[in-house]
C-alpha cells in the first residue's frame, strides 16, 4: 500500500481511465476524477462505492479542456502529487482531403488541449511542494503515420511533444513527465467499431493501467521523459 497520495485522472470516466483510476483507488491512494457526462460519472461511483463512501474517490465537474474546468480541478485536488492526463477521443478512417476541419479541431481539443490545459493548472502546485509525477497518454499511431488517421495521429504527437518538453522544463524541480504509447485498446467501443478484428493482440485497459501506476510511482523514479509503447 502506498501513504495515501492524491492523484488527479482525467478521462477516468472512460474504459482506460477507469482501470487507471481503479489501480490507484487499489494503492490507497485518493483520486480526484473530472467529469462531463453524468451516466459515466455515475457508472463510475458505482464500480467504485466502496472508494466514494470513504472520500477516496472524489468526482468534480469540470471541462478540462477550458482553463476554468482545469483550474477547479487543480483546486479540488489542491494537495495532488500525481497528474494522469487521460482524457481522449479517436476519429480516422478519412485521408486528409477528406477530414472535416471539426475533426482536426475535436481531437485536438480532447487529446492535446485537456493535457495542456491540466498541466498548466496542476504544475505549479507541483512545484510548490517539491515535485511529483505527470503521466499523459499517447499513441502508437502518432509515429506510425497511417493513412487515413493524420487528425488522431498529429493530436497524440502533441501529446509526446508535450510530454518530452515539460520534462525538459521540470526536470530540475523534482517533477517527471512520462507517456503511455497504447496500440489499440480492447474496450467494447472498439470492439463494435471494428467487429471482425483480430482481438487476440489489442491490450486490455487494466494492463495499462498497471504500467500509468508503475510510472506514478518511485520505482519508476529514473524513468524521465519516456514514451512507453504498452
Amino acid at each position: 500500500m502506498s501513504d495515501g497520495r492524491s492523484v488527479i485522472v482525467t478521462g477516468g470516466t472512460g474504459a482506460l481511465g477507469r482501470a487507471v483510476v481503479a489501480a490507484f483507488l487499489a494503492d490507497g491512494d485518493r483520486v480526484t476524477v473530472p467529469w462531463i457526462v453524468a451516466a459515466e460519472c455515475a457508472a463510475l461511483v458505482a464500480a467504485e462505492r466502496g472508494a466514494a463512501d470513504e472520500g477516496r474517490l472524489v468526482l468534480v465537474e469540470a471541462d478540462v479542456a477550458e482553463a476554468s474546468g482545469a483550474n477547479a480541478l487543480a483546486a479540488a485536488a489542491h494537495d495532488a502529487s500525481v497528474l494522469v492526463n487521460g482524457v481522449g477521443g479517436f476519429a480516422g478512417g478519412s485521408p486528409v482531403h477528406g477530414t472535416d476541419l471539426e475533426v482536426w479541431d475535436r481531437l485536438y481539443r480532447m487529446n492535446l488541449r485537456t493535457a495542456v490545459a491540466t498541466s498548466r493548472a496542476v504544475v505549479p502546485g507541483l512545484l510548490a511542494r517539491g515535485g511529483g509525477a505527470i503521466v499523459n497518454v499517447a499513441s502508437q499511431a502518432a509515429p506510425a503515420r497511417l493513412p487515413g488517421l493524420a487528425a488522431y495521429a498529429a493530436s497524440k504527437d502533441g501529446v509526446i511533444v508535450l510530454t518530452e518538453t515539460l520534462q525538459k522544463e521540470l526536470a530540475g524541480h523534482g517533477v517527471r513527465v512520462n507517456a503511455v504509447a497504447p496500440g489499440t485498446i480492447d474496450t467494447p467501443a472498439n470492439r463494435a467499431a471494428m467487429p471482425d478484428a483480430d482481438f487476440s493482440g489489442w491490450t486490455a485497459p487494466a494492463a495499462i493501467a498497471r504500467v500509468v501506476h508503475w510510472l506514478a510511482g518511485d520505482d519508476a523514479a529514473a524513468v524521465r521523459g519516456a514514451i512507453l509503447p504498452v
